[in-house]
């Protein structure tokens, strides 16, 4: 069995379960406060490198679509990380720099690269676990892209639609961290069905690798033996 790609379904599972327990928290009590401090905001992001790592180590235990799917999940993360940069780095830079006043088109960029760099994390999960799935894990995997989408074009339009006000509540807060996220944080809280559903999916393609369901082979079809050689005449 490849232990990379179980260890790795298995982070990622984690961090959906957590994420999910946390947003729920958010949901029931309306609190916009973050829990523990902040700490766990970060609980996506880590399960998320470390699961592209083990990933990356097994690659050699699965086929080649498996293969082609990792190099897929790498530039797809790439593409988060630069959209996050394009968002966090306009925002810190005008949040550190009060006197200077808020162009007009700042609003539009920062929500548009947060919507963004959201939907590709969805798409990212999606890429690195769709071909591990059967119909049944397929269509959960589809419905939890079907919760985030709404609530990720939410936190854009948010954002782009108060930006000076959002700004000036980062500015004048002493932890930036927590004035940055807590205003979208009930949002954000609605996100708890769509890691449920990631976290569904993930435990399904577990399930599906421990059992051999998924051996190497194309597309996850079961790879055909070699051929006997032929016996001399």
């Amino acid at each position: 069995m490849p232990p990379n790609l179980r260890l790795s379904l298995t982070i990622f599972t984690i961090g959906f379960a957590i994420e999910a327990g946390v947003d729920v928290y958010h949901l029931v009590t309306g609190s916009p406060k973050l829990v523990a401090g902040g700490t766990l905001f970060f609980v996506g992001v880590i399960a998320t490198v470390l699961g592209l790592i083990f990933l990356t180590l097994g690659r050699h235990e699965w086929n080649e679509l498996h293969r082609a799917r990792v190099h897929h999940a790498h530039l797809t993360f790439l593409v988060v990380v630069l959209l996050g940069a394009a968002a966090a780095g306009p925002l810190a830079f005008y949040a550190y720099m009060p006197s200077l006043s808020i162009p007009s088109w700042l609003a539009y960029e920062v929500g548009a690269a947060i919507g963004a760099s959201l939907f590709f994390t969805f798409i990212l999960y999606a890429l690195i676990v769709y071909h591990l799935l059967g119909s049944a894990g397929r269509a959960i995997l589809a419905m939890a892209l079907v919760a985030a989408i709404p609530v990720v074009g939410f936190i854009g339009y948010y954002i782009a639609g108060d930006i000076p006000s959002y700004l000036a509540t980062v500015r004048s807060s002493p932890t930036k961290l927590a004035a940055l996220v807590e205003p979208v944080v009930s949002y954000l809280s609605y996100m708890f069905l769509a890691y449920a559903l990631f976290a569904v999916a993930f435990i399904d393609a577990h399930r599906r690798v421990a059992r051999g369901l998924e051996p190497p082979g194309t597309d996850g079809a079961t790879a055909s033996p070699p051929p006997a050689p032929a016996r001399p005449s």
